[in-house]
């Protein structure tokens, strides 16, 4: 604990101790004396009055929020300054933050309601206009009833430009739960708040947060970079609903936080029914089934079974009762009486039959004629039909025109030898047609003239005299193409417009049979197929696969395709095991920060290298975009460390990769402003005497604070605040920035003497001055097993001198430095051990 003297005093309130301390404030449990009521007292740091429009945008900002009332957002009873120090008087929380010390997941109820919770929260402070920017475990805060309070609104925004004035390479914020669009330096609205709610959400299920990196410019490039973070399988129910919170871009989100809480009271109502119990730690749940009601047997259209009846007779298929309804009526009764109008009627039909039936015998007189007993013209019509159906048309004594005029002779009015005449000019024009196709045109005339003479004419025989006449010009025309084909055979000409692949194709449209052509089509095949293997050869697939469509398409039946098939096959699976490769080596790349530079061991490079193979490849494509919001995250990175130098390189890197991008744009701008800060800076008068003995002396007390290991503490006289101090005069001031630069491995120096010394209360001091220093810095997950390996020893040593109460301290503090330490169940079961006596 800190002693009272090191405490600050702010008029009004009483200090009881220090409850935390974070890099840009300290929080005191103070008695707000006006009323008698406990507090939390929020005390910032002076550094931040570097920004000489700090205090204005602080007390504007922290007043605004003071106006929410919300029944889960922490109430702000105060704002004021008092000297250097701003402090805010909030509600005092008293449980603490939601995550458990221990780092353990918290069970779903829990969880779903306290989400539940802030996202109502968030909707409500939304609605007024506030983005929260900093929503994290730690800002989220448990009462004694239960319930939760979000804390920290509108003081998030009022610190944004402090945090672009540290020099000493900690990031100042949260990475962890930063959202995809934060990271990259955009604008945000209230859906940036859900992202980080849902990372909140995934860490209180699992125990930790989703991604991690050695350095916190990293983590917030797997935000943007990384794929969606899947739950453990218990959690499968809730991976919609995160992944709604989770999404990459703002408009793939929840809307807002009411959908979000609207949502989790849907899955909390079916939790209360039994109906999730997968959801439930340590138990595997089924899926609920649903109970089907029972139906009854029906019918081929679905009717219910009626009851069981006889089969209608005929006569009776409306009729239900199978017995047929009988009458009283006599038969004689029913039959109708006929009387003089029904004779009459009978006698007109057998007229009117008699007629027709003597007009039908008259107009079918030759079709009855045939029926009598054979004579010399039936003979005749017999064997012309012969000879039409053996095709012998004309041209003897026995064709069919022959014969069928014979029979004319005989009966110049026979209507069979008409008949057959017409069959035969129908013929003679279809064997013209087959000799058009078959090029043999001599024939055809033959036949036309014959048709022509028999049909004297007709749209019959104009028709096949016109496609005699277009065959005639054809076969000119295919000559003169079959020799353009060849020509571009010889000239290698073979897939362009005019080449010999077209000019045959056209030769076999007009002739589709034509064997030259077909030959000359083999040819074009084979030219291909050498092609083919050149570009193989060459590792050009996809033109190769192109050159293969080709040949299936002039050659279908070509034998040298299975076989380039199969080549084509083999070298896409090895171009892809080989894109693959470098895909894989570019996302690992990505991932371990190589973004770019010289040689090829970077992403840049290796996707690079997979689009000259594949101009196409969506992976590649994306992956590059993937870099530019990297480089545009290290840009960022780099104005707000105020080198302009290092971010116009970095910008000029990613602008090729994404033309247009509002990221880039909006980096730009940030840079431009910085460089116009710059040039006012420069341009700033230098200090007067007095402000050169102010900076003398802040430099002075920094460097004794920091050789007597007071970094971080006390608020505004330990070196931290005192080398801002310095730097709030002289912004470019080299021992300031050396002096902020040193403070980490004075931190870590300080750590092994405490060590050393078996101070472990002072060494717990100095790691947690250096996670507020340098949260990125390498060393801590080493100071911190160190620490814990300490108290483990002497928790070991309490128990030996039977000092129980002791030994727990120490065991919780290294549970908490080292959850998963093997020692910790060996001294757990001897503490619980039931002989020893608490001393």
């Amino acid at each position: 604990m800190i002693p009272e003297s090191r405490m600050i005093d702010i008029p009004g309130y009483r200090v009881v101790r220090q409850l935390g301390r974070g890099g840009m404030a300290t929080v005191y449990l103070a008695l707000q004396e006006s009323v008698d009521r406990e507090v939390a007292l929020k005390v910032m740091s002076p550094a931040l009055l570097a920004d000489p429009t700090y205090g204005e945008r602080f007390l504007r900002e922290a007043r605004i929020a003071a106006k929410l009332q919300h029944p889960h957002v922490v109430g702000i009873h105060d704002v004021g300054r008092q000297g250097d120090y701003f402090y805010i008087a909030m509600e005092y929380v008293s449980v603490g933050p939601v995550l458990r010390e221990d780092g353990k997941p918290r069970d779903v109820p829990f969880t779903l309601r306290v989400v539940r919770e802030m996202a109502r929260a968030l909707h409500y402070a939304n609605s007024k206009g506030f983005v929260h920017r900093d929503v994290k475990p730690d800002n989220i805060l448990l009462r004694e009833d239960g319930s939760a309070a979000l804390t920290d609104f509108g003081i998030a925004r009022a610190n944004d430009s402090a945090t672009r004035m540290t020099r000493t390479g900690a990031v100042v914020g949260t990475p962890h739960y930063m959202s995809p669009e934060q990271a990259r330096g955009r604008g945000l609205d209230g859906r940036s708040d859900l992202y980080s709610l849902g990372i909140v959400m995934y860490e209180l299920l699992v125990g930790r947060v989703p991604y991690h990196a050695e350095d916190s410019l990293a983590v917030g490039i797997m935000h943007i970079t990384q794929p969606l973070p899947q739950l453990p399988p218990e959690f499968r129910a809730l991976q919609p609903m995160l992944d709604l919170l989770l999404a990459k871009e703002p408009e793939q989100r929840f809307q807002d936080g009411a959908a979000v809480a609207a949502a989790i009271e849907t899955i909390e109502r079916r939790l209360e029914r039994g109906e999730l119990a997968e959801l439930t730690r340590g138990h595997t749940g089924s899926a609920p089934t649903l109970a089907l009601p029972t139906v009854r047997p029906s019918d081929s259209r679905g009717r219910v079974d009626p009851p069981t009846r006889s089969e209608p007779r005929i006569g009776h298929i409306g009729n239900v009762n199978p017995e047929p309804q009988r009458s009283s009526r006599p038969v004689e009764a029913r039959r109708p009486r006929r009387g003089g109008a029904g004779r009459w009627i009978f006698a007109l039909a057998v007229v009117v039959l008699l007629g027709v039936g003597g007009f039908a015998l008259w107009r079918n007189q030759d079709k009855l004629r045939a029926l009598l007993p054979r004579t010399e013209l039936n003979d005749v019509l017999a064997r012309a039909d012969n000879a039409l159906a053996r095709g012998q048309l004309s041209g003897s004594n026995d064709s069919a025109r022959e014969l069928f005029e014979s029979a004319r002779v005989i009966d110049p009015d026979n209507d069979i030898a008409r008949a057959g005449l017409r069959r035969v000019g129908e013929a003679l024009i279809a064997q013209a047609r087959a000799a058009t196709q078959q090029r043999d045109f001599a024939v055809a005339h033959a036949r036309l003239a014959d048709a022509r003479a028999l049909l004297a004419g007709g749209a019959a025989v104009e028709q096949a005299a016109a496609e005699l006449k277009q065959a005639e010009t054809a076969n000119t025309e295919i000559g003169g193409l079959f020799d353009q084909a060849e020509a571009a055979l010889t000239a290698g000409k073979l897939v362009e417009a005019g080449g010999a692949i077209e000019l045959y194709q056209r030769v076999l449209t007009s002739e589709p049979g034509n064997a030259p052509a077909l030959a000359g089509l083999r040819k074009a095949g084979a030219a291909l197929a050498a092609q083919t293997r050149d570009l193989l050869v060459q590792g050009k697939v996809d033109e190769a696969a192109a050159r293969v469509e080709v040949i299936a398409r002039a050659v279908p039946n070509d034998p040298v395709l299975p076989v380039l098939r199969a080549e084509l096959t083999a070298a896409r699976t090895s171009a892809s095991l080989a894109l693959d490769a470098r895909l894989k080596r570019a996302q690992e790349l990505l991932r371990a920060g190589r973004i770019a530079g010289d040689g090829e061991d970077n992403a840049l490079a290796q996707y690079k290298a997979v689009l000259a193979l594949d101009p196409t490849n969506a992976k590649a494509r994306t992956g590059l975009s993937q870099i530019a919001g990297a480089l545009v995250v290290q840009a960022n990175a780099a104005i707000e460390e105020s080198n302009p130098t290092v971010a116009e390189r970095l910008l000029r890197q990613a602008e090729p990769l994404a033309p247009g991008s509002a990221d880039i744009a909006a980096a730009r701008g940030q840079l431009r402003e910085l460089r116009e800060r710059l040039d006012i800076a420069a341009s700033r008068p230098a200090l007067t005497p007095d402000q050169q003995q102010k900076l003398a002396a802040h430099l002075a007390a920094a460097d004794k604070a920091a050789q007597a290991g007071n970094l971080i503490l006390p608020p505004g006289s330990s070196a931290y605040d005192k080398y801002r101090a310095a730097l709030a005069l002289d912004g470019s001031n080299a021992q300031a920035l050396a002096g902020l630069q040193g403070l980490p491995q004075i931190a870590r120096d300080q750590f092994n003497i405490a060590i050393g010394q078996q101070k472990l209360d002072r060494a717990r001091d100095f790691v947690d001055t250096l996670e507020q220093l340098a949260p990125a810095d390498a060393s801590l997950p080493t100071l911190r097993a160190r620490l814990a390996e300490a108290l483990l020893d002497e928790a070991e040593q309490r128990l030996d001198q039977n000092r129980p109460g002791e030994a727990r301290r120490a065991l919780d503090a290294a549970r908490n430095l080292s959850p998963t330490n093997p020692r910790l169940g060996v001294l757990e079961q001897k503490l619980r051990d039931p002989d020893r006596g608490d001393g």
